[in-house]
């Protein structure tokens, strides 16, 4: 119907606009960006929450190591902390994705290098986590940050939309996990596991003894 469009993206905007009545055509495209709003906010929000959860505190803990405690930190207003950093990592993080989106406007490209990221970084160290007892934090951090680097290089060098980021990625994150994990400490029996008993969906042996109590 529309074979000469000068941006793919607006194909199905011009097919909602060209072939629905009006009423119809603005519930549609209202429904489309519901959608979008709600699934950027889901992500935004996860990002936060574990960059303050997760990441944050790491980075305090580094900073204030050989330093003396802060006299007077509390409980309240530690939560009351967490709360402001994950506002502040929501406007900051908000921010820079804004940022990427007036960069890379192609959905596509957009696309493709999210999920060169996601793969390349993330990939390995899950499965790992999943399937290798021997896999160690050590290694799957390391894993991660080089899988990241060498795709984020591999974009540089081949193109957004290239196909080889992803596969050096997984193969760099791949060698690094395995190294990494093999030339550091194995992971804790008991963290093991619990672990494990996580994965299966079974009950902490104090809860169960908990629950069998009560």
């Amino acid at each position: 119907m529309f074979p000469n469009l000068d941006n793919p993206d607006d194909a199905f905007t011009m097919i909602v606009a060209e072939t629905l009545p009006v009423g119809v055509a603005g519930l549609v495209l209202a429904a489309a960006l519901s959608a979008v709003m709600s699934t950027a906010s889901g992500a935004l929000i996860a990002c936060s929450a574990v960059t303050s959860t997760d990441l944050w505190p790491q980075v305090r803990r580094l900073w204030r190591r050989g330093a003396a405690p802060v006299p007077g930190e509390s409980e309240g207003a530690g939560n009351h902390g967490e709360v402001a950093a994950n506002r502040v990592f929501t406007l900051v993080l908000g921010l820079g994705t804004i940022g990427t989106a007036v960069l890379i406007d192609d959905v596509v490209a957009a696309l493709t290098v999210a999920y060169n990221i996601l793969v390349g970084g993330l990939l390995v160290a899950i499965l790992g986590g999943l399937v290798w007892p021997r896999g160690t934090r050590a290694g799957a951090l390391a894993s991660m940050v080089s899988g990241t680097a060498i795709v984020i290089a591999t974009m540089v060098a081949k193109g957004m939309e290239a196909n080889e980021p992803i596969y050096y990625g997984l193969l760099g994150s791949l060698v690094v996990y395995v190294a990494v994990s093999l030339a550091t400490k194995p992971t804790d029996p008991a963290v093991l596991a619990a672990w494990r008993r996580r994965v299966r969906g079974e009950e902490a042996p104090e809860a169960a003894a908990e629950a069998r109590v009560d």
